[in-house]
């Protein structure tokens, strides 16, 4: 019989231990969730006298008027989050870190709803394979403007 109680007793504290380890990753994760929230660039806004020529923006579309989006105007979460899923994409890119991984990244992986998730792997996978260079000014006119040309869902 002091078998059978030395292994309940196991068993409890086992399914114990468990219970704790579990509720000690989902208290760490979200901590490292609210530590780690995305920052958002400056709202800077380059004049449109100094925006680039259009050669210099990416052309897997047809070229759209640049105009530099109005900083008296409150800018749709979605629009910022495409912003940040953009730099960081060419961040990682310049790091060296492969397309995958940029496609795992927290702001495109925890998306709930699939439309926005392929929204923002598409961004990211076409601000990845863009091989020019930025200025922080001109890739938030370019993220913005095609952000209000086809609405994000």
């Amino acid at each position: 019989m002091s078998v059978f109680l030395r292994w309940g007793v196991f068993g409890i504290l086992g399914v114990a231990g468990l219970l704790y380890a579990y509720n000690a990753s989902k208290r760490l994760a979200e901590s490292h969730a609210t530590r780690t929230a995305p920052v958002s660039a400056p709202a800077t806004v380059a004049p449109a006298s100094q925006a680039p020529p259009p050669a210099e923006l990416p052309t897997q579309e047809p070229a759209k008027p640049t105009v530099a989006p109005d900083s008296t105007h409150a800018v749709p979460a979605q629009c910022e989050a495409e912003l940040v899923v953009a730099q960081r994409a060419i961040d990682m890119r310049k790091q060296g870190a492969p397309l995958d991984r940029v496609l795992r990244i927290q702001e495109i992986a925890w998306q709930e709803s699939p439309e926005r998730r392929a929204r923002l792997e598409k961004v990211a996978t076409r601000w990845f394979n863009y091989e020019g260079d930025f200025r922080p000014e001109t890739l938030r006119i370019a993220v913005l403007n095609d952000c209000q040309a086809s609405p994000a869902p």
